[in-house]
């Protein structure tokens, strides 16, 4: 019985020796890795040709392949994938302009306030070229990016095998590559840019007292979050973020027309056509809530696509037309 458990246990010591050179030795044919994103890249040996890596996660701008070698990612990111790129630019640049109008002296658009939306845009629209150039291929706002397949394909550190529970490999890799770092290189030289051309603009513009420095502190917060939000949610973000601005917009729609004081819809038509901060406010809804359409038909039902888009001036409508009979007033006289 001793001989036949010592010899068990020989076995099973040369089977663990066997399965982890497997895995951790360098190769001259490429053979199979666990997990999911564990791949094998070529490098070269001591003699000058190339041999395959040990089993771990493939060098940036690839990913693993179904025969489990790290492949350069060589495809355009989709119209899909450009809107969600496009939606983490937008929420940077709602999130200053934002803090912008609610530190604003007055409720109407002056021209100071109007300057720093306009500075607040342009260093968005900076920020995001720039880090499209930095990108591959360098010096071109195209980006050569690897498709995203699925979603743990945005949280490949959460998919780290242990062969033999015993050491586990490390193949934490961006499999979206560059659709997950580009946003932080985004927020990172949105921060650069206010620094570089907000104070001039508030020079330029005579913006003195809170209403020049309470934006720019309110954005050194903002981004920061952002970043972390989109760390630890992108891949959620990427599936969700037609359903999110759709329902922002429409929020935020409502509550714009509910902070009115005479809610008739004569007034409520009136006061958006006379102001113009009103209707910005407006068609600026009407541009989120028609960019969260076309992304969610793009996603699922691309060829209904100009048929939707008839649907982007209708909460505005509804609102206005529905108002008096949902005004609290009547129901406090009744």
């Amino acid at each position: 019985m001793a001989r036949l458990t010592a010899f068990v246990v020989l076995l099973m010591l040369l089977k663990i020796h066997v399965i982890q050179g497997y895995y951790y030795d360098r190769v001259p044919t490429i053979t199979k890795c666990p997990g999911y994103y564990c791949g094998r890249h070529q490098i070269p040996d001591e003699n000058g040709t190339n041999i395959w890596s040990s089993c771990g996660s493939c060098p940036r701008g690839s990913r693993v392949n179904s025969t489990w070698a790290c492949s350069d990612c060589t495809s355009s990111p989709t119209a899909y994938d450009w809107m969600y790129l496009c939606f983490m630019v937008v929420v940077g640049l709602l999130a200053q302009w934002y803090s912008i109008d609610i530190v604003a002296a007055s409720p109407q658009l002056s021209w100071k306030t109007f300057g720093t939306h306009l500075s607040a845009f342009i260093e968005t629209c900076l920020s995001a070229c720039i880090a499209l150039l930095l990108h591959e291929p360098l010096g071109s706002l195209e980006l050569r990016s690897c498709a995203v397949e699925q979603l743990s394909d945005w949280y490949t550190i959460l998919h780290n095998p242990n062969p033999n529970y015993e050491e586990v490999l490390h193949c934490a890799q961006e499999a979206v590559y560059p659709l997950y770092s580009i946003v932080f290189v985004h927020y990172g030289l949105s921060v650069f840019m206010l620094f570089a051309l907000r104070p001039w603009v508030n020079k330029a513009l005579q913006n003195r007292g809170h209403s020049a420095s309470q934006p720019i502190y309110a954005a050194l917060y903002l981004f920061p979050i952002l970043a972390l939000i989109h760390g630890i949610m992108a891949g959620l973000i990427y599936y969700a973020f037609p359903s999110i601005i759709i329902l922002l917009s429409l929020m935020s729609h409502a509550f714009h027309f509910a902070s009115r004081q005479d809610q008739s819809w004569k007034a409520l038509l009136y006061e958006t056509v006379s102001r113009v901060h009103n209707l910005v406010v407006v068609i600026g809804h009407w541009v989120l809530h028609g960019f969260g359409l076309v992304a969610l038909t793009l996603w699922l039902e691309p060829q209904l696509l100009a048929a939707v888009l008839t649907l982007v001036p209708l909460p505005t409508f509804l609102y206005i037309a529905l108002s008096r009979f949902t005004d609290p007033g009547k129901f406090h006289s009744d």
